[in-house]
């Protein structure tokens, strides 16, 4: 695939985004999504059962729930994978402020005393930065919101 770079704008390949809905998106990404894709991670293949067989005729399943689950670990796996690897891709400040929020579970207040910001320094520049910075890095899903058009 050939890409005429002479045709083509910024914004073309770059749309504006929605700052404040992507940081929302992250936000809601990084404290829910991933906490959940964790747990299910973290579960054993051994919980995942065997089928039993007693040799009574059984109704065709209508699909294999253990292939199901053994997909959704290894996604939930991929997951945390790319999200700590783009955590990894931001600036310091902004690795700093994910992984403290997002890894060690710290609130937003122990964040921006731990790291000497003032609480409006940090909620209105220094977490959007590192939320934006998270939505352009990670590469799973696009968590950037477009702006609406006009």
């Amino acid at each position: 695939m050939e890409i005429d770079f002479s045709n083509t704008s910024m914004s073309d390949v770059f749309p504006k985004i929605d700052k404040q809905a992507t940081c929302h998106k992250v936000a809601s990404f990084l404290k829910w999504t991933l906490p959940r894709m964790v747990l299910i991670a973290g579960k054993s293949l051994t919980d995942l059962r065997s089928p039993n067989y007693d040799g009574m005729p059984k109704a065709p399943a209508s699909g294999n729930s253990n292939d199901a689950r053994i997909v959704q670990k290894l996604y939930a796996q991929e997951v945390i994978k790319r999200t700590v690897e783009a955590i990894g891709k931001c600036d310091k400040e902004c690795r700093e402020i994910l992984d403290m929020l997002y890894l060690q579970d710290y609130t937003d207040t122990m964040c921006y005393l731990d790291l000497g910001y003032s609480e409006s320094t940090y909620s209105h520049s220094k977490k959007p930065k590192a939320l934006l910075q998270f939505a352009d890095v990670y590469l799973m899903e696009d968590l950037r919101v477009p702006t609406a058009e006009s």
